[in-house]
């Protein structure tokens, strides 16, 4: 579910990026942002973002579940992450 978006989008895995071509923390955040206002399930919900050394920190309330799974998987799909904290609380 996580690539239902309004523009294409291409996956990544991690492991698949060379290691002189790792984003920054600042530029995994934006693309993360981006990809997290573009994305249906996520664009009206207030995720905050945090990226250091390559870990992604998701914090916040959202509607369901799944909005909280797609989350974690576009934070997954952006290149250079090797881990994922989702914080993210189901409000109910």
């Amino acid at each position: 579910m996580a690539w239902i978006t309004t523009s294409e989008r291409t996956r990544y895995d991690w492991h698949e990026v060379p290691s002189d071509e790792v984003p920054s923390d600042r530029e995994m955040k934006a693309l993360l942002v981006s990809r997290l206002n573009e994305n249906l399930y996520t664009q009206d919900c207030d995720i905050r973002v945090e990226v250091s050394e390559r870990v992604v920190l998701l914090d916040g309330d959202v509607d369901s579940s799944v909005v909280r799974r797609v989350a974690a998987d576009d934070a997954w799909d952006v290149p250079g992450v090797v881990e994922v904290d989702n914080r993210l609380s189901v409000a109910s």
